[in-house]
């Protein structure tokens, strides 16, 4: 569509009377309008616009749309030049990243859906790369973050660690712990609310298989006292239905009146309610 064209169709919402004036570069919010057209199995237009020699069709110019959206861009705006917005979060900006790293986008959606604002108490029982730790640090909150591997959060070195993530934008680094959140009650006190938000995307071995505290063995051998210090416990398979009871009852327990839980789930085609929630 042309510049005028354009005009045009915006015109159509001055009676919401926006406050302040118009600033095309660098706005504060950003709204967007979207015409919903009949496309084909190809995914073209079934009406287009313009024939083959590029003239206007008028008969489907004149064809009205199927729907028309008009709101506000959530999450930051948009930036085409990566420059601003949420594009300087993009995960290949950061020092260490790992194979579930949470797309930044997404994670400042979760906080969102969290409510995370400044002096909120975060916590991702998930913890791994703190992707998610980071976004809700960006909004001001107190981060805890737990993982069950401690390789993860300890980092390749000095320089890819999570910690170093945090640093690279000027923020405050999280709480980290090595535990595992099927056994949360025996790490930590949880009788009494304590996070304002819940934020994670929880292990369905996907891209990253679940694992909990245990051996296979029936009688392991103790880990001897000197040992300690950089020892890695040995797990065990964790079962998805199992991971989201525990992360379910944890959340019962912690979150605060009004308090949130948010996280990832797959979307199956095939997804039955009575076997896969």
């Amino acid at each position: 569509y042309t510049r005028e064209e354009q005009d045009e169709m915006r015109s159509n919402f001055r009676f919401l009377s926006f406050r302040g004036k118009v600033q095309m570069k660098d706005p504060d919010d950003e709204y967007l309008l979207i015409r919903e057209l009949e496309l084909d199995s190809m995914g073209g237009p079934v009406y287009p616009r313009f024939g083959l020699n590029r003239e206007m069709i008028p008969e489907n110019d004149a064809r009205p749309p199927i729907g028309a959206y008009f709101g506000r861009v959530l999450g930051g705006t948009r930036s085409t030049k990566g420059r601003g917005g949420v594009q300087q979060y993009s995960l290949k900006n950061r020092p260490y990243l790992g194979p579930t790293s949470m797309d930044a986008e997404l994670s400042l959606v979760m906080t969102n859906l969290g409510r995370v604002d400044r002096h909120s108490f975060c916590f991702d029982p998930f913890a791994g790369t703190g992707s998610l730790l980071l976004m809700c640090a960006l909004r001001g909150a107190y981060c805890f973050g737990t993982d069950i591997d401690l390789r993860v959060l300890r980092g390749r070195g000095a320089k890819e660690n999570v910690a170093q993530n945090f640093r690279h934008y000027n923020l405050a680094r999280p709480e980290l712990v090595r535990s595992d959140n099927s056994i949360y009650h025996r790490h930590y006190r949880c009788d009494a609310p304590l996070y304002d938000s819940i934020i994670c995307d929880p292990p369905y071995g996907i891209r990253a298989g679940a694992r909990q505290s245990g051996s296979k063995l029936a009688s392991p051998r103790p880990v001897l006292e000197e040992h300690r210090h950089d020892h890695i416990a040995q797990t065990r398979p964790y079962s998805v239905s199992d991971v989201m009871a525990d992360l379910l009852d944890v959340a019962a327990r912690t979150l605060v009146l009004q308090g949130r839980l948010v996280y990832i789930i797959p979307s199956m085609t095939d997804f039955d309610v009575n076997e896969d929630l």
